[in-house]
């Protein structure tokens, strides 16, 4: 599975490369925000923001065409959904690399 689904991102944007490099930007500035909810939703085990926050990045990892990190999102808001944080520090290492290398695609884009 590629990092991000260069013709899904395309046909999502519309083949805007303006646009695309608007998201990525985006996505950059918000992604320490996103963890960190994330992380202190998990530290104090806040169910429905593990959820809501999960969610969100999810989101944008979708808007993205970066599915195998949406994927691993997705693990940590199923988590908050059904209040269970058993293997999440393993689920959030996993989205925490997953986004990585997003944001290493991001730097490397020849968008």
């Amino acid at each position: 599975m590629p990092v991000v689904n260069i013709d899904e991102l395309n046909e999502i944007m519309g083949n805007d490369a303006e646009l695309i490099q608007e998201c990525f930007a985006d996505f950059l500035v918000e992604y320490p925000g996103m963890i960190k909810a994330i992380k202190t939703a998990i530290e104090t085990e806040q169910f429905v923001e593990i959820d809501n926050n999960a969610h969100k990045i999810k989101g944008s990892l979708k808007y993205l065409a970066a599915d195998a990190a949406a994927n691993a999102a997705y693990t940590i808001e199923k988590a908050g959904q059904s209040q269970d944080l058993e293997g999440i520090d393993e689920k959030l290492a996993m989205l925490e690399a997953e986004c990585q290398k997003v944001i290493l695609f991001i730097d490397e884009c020849p968008f």
